[in-house]
């Protein structure tokens, strides 16, 4: 039997594995020994990241996905099969947000992020379970305000809270993950979800209100590494996860537990 944490000849489909939170996990996968493909919208990125597992001793593949659009994800998803040999396990990593300010947000802002966050989600784990055989393992990216609410006082003027759209679509994820885990189980197939606290990038980080702000809400009074997403991730796609499905892991250095 293989290590836990063991992902050698594993093949995993990291959607949105370019991002801030996806990259780290993809590189801790390829070290790990699995093969990676890095599916992103943006190809400057994708390029950057495919690069940087290869440097680290990895083997990736880049593949382009637009979440936005079934035929892409559909596409994606059997080139990683083809070019991988298979698929053993998919992250997505994506997300939609616009941003905007709740009186703000029409109706067709809500329907078109989650579309990306809900139904693109559906269909990119129905179709990787159908090339997948026991073993497989689906993670999703929820989120701290899929759980809870954002406090708006945490937000200093001029900026607006986490919007709405955002957390009711990754609450509606942590069901799905439930859902589907039921699902899915009888084919030893495992869907969990792992929800990021508060990961701000850089450009947010720049107000220290704000950043004082979120390091207080936690119980570790600070924010999180980009890298500590990370092993969660890698954790619940290896064996060592064997025995668990249907579950969300709050990697939110304690935000949700007050």
């Amino acid at each position: 039997m293989s290590a836990p944490f063991d992902l050698t000849g594993k093949s995993i489909l990291v959607a949105g594995g370019a991002g801030y939170l996806g990259l780290p996990g993809c590189l801790l996968m390829a070290r790990l020994g699995a093969k990676v493909a890095i599916a992103d919208i943006d190809p400057v990125r994708l390029e950057k990241a495919v690069a940087a597992v290869r440097e680290a001793g990895g083997g990736a593949l880049g593949l382009p996905i637009d979440f936005a659009d079934e035929d892409s994800i559909l596409g994606c998803v059997r080139a990683a099969v083809e070019q991988m040999d298979g698929l053993h396990g998919v992250v997505n990593a994506t997300f939609g947000s616009t941003g905007k300010r709740f009186d703000d947000l029409t109706v067709a802002d809500f329907d078109r992020t989650n579309r990306l966050n809900l139904t693109s989600t559906f269909v990119l784990a129905r179709e990787a379970a159908r090339h997948m055989e026991a073993g497989g393992s689906l993670v999703m990216f929820a989120s701290m305000y899929g759980v809870v609410a954002p406090n708006p006082a945490n937000y200093p003027a001029p900026m607006a809270p986490n919007p709405i759209e955002y957390g009711a679509g990754k609450a509606g994820i942590i069901q799905m993950v439930r859902y589907m885990a039921g699902h899915f189980g009888r084919r030893g197939i495992r869907v969990n979800a792992v929800a990021p606290g508060p990961y701000p990038h850089q450009a947010t980080q720049e107000s220290a209100e704000f950043m004082g702000n979120l390091s207080r809400s936690t119980m570790l009074g600070r924010i999180g590494r980009q890298d500590e997403m990370a092993g969660p991730t890698v954790f619940l796609l290896s064996d060592a996860a064997s025995y668990i499905t249907g579950q969300c892991l709050n990697v939110d250095g304690g935000w949700t537990a007050w």
